[in-house]
């Protein structure tokens, strides 16, 4: 699995993941306004008033907003 799928899988799994870029921008990738190519391995991000393309070998960290739970 390339790591254009497992970003597309866990955006699909979670409905919402934030990535980190090389220089430390971040940006919400959500279901409903993320598109992946896998062509040219592009994200692209359709937000309100922007949008965005990210390059994948400049994201370096991702994480979502799960709760951590204490058993």
């Amino acid at each position: 699995m390339t790591k254009l799928q497992q970003l597309q899988q866990l955006v699909e799994e979670k409905g919402e993941l934030m990535v980190m870029s090389d220089t430390g921008e971040k940006f919400e990738l959500h279901k409903h306004n993320v598109k992946f190519d896998d062509s040219s391995d592009l994200i692209g991000i359709d937000g309100d008033t922007k949008k965005f393309w990210l390059i994948l070998s400049k994201i370096t960290y991702c994480w979502t907003h799960d709760k951590a739970r204490e058993e």
